[in-house]
């Protein structure tokens, strides 16, 4: 398979990582990662809120959600910074 022939991604020439986890291109581990992060906390958080509206603890079920708006901003704010912190892509 000659370069045209290559599968494109984002408009570049996909290439096997040979020394990259999972053999992907880089930073998709990383963006695995981070949206695992991010569900597990929405899984948990909204699963504890609605116990606590169950419960009839309206307040704690609001400040519960409020957290996971902040932990879901941390996690995206560190995704973002660690990207920016590899330098600039080639492309």
């Amino acid at each position: 398979m000659d370069s045209t022939d290559s599968p494109r991604i984002g408009g570049a020439v996909a290439q096997d990582a040979p020394g990259s986890p999972l053999g992907r291109p880089p930073g998709t581990v990383r963006a695995y990662l981070a949206m695992a992060i991010v569900a597990a906390f929405l899984v948990a958080h909204v699963a504890g809120s609605v116990l606590l509206l169950w419960a009839g603890a309206r307040e704690a079920a609001m400040g519960l959600l409020g957290a996971l708006a902040v932990e879901a901003a941390t996690v995206t704010g560190f995704y973002f910074g660690a990207r920016q912190a590899d330098g600039p892509r080639a492309g």
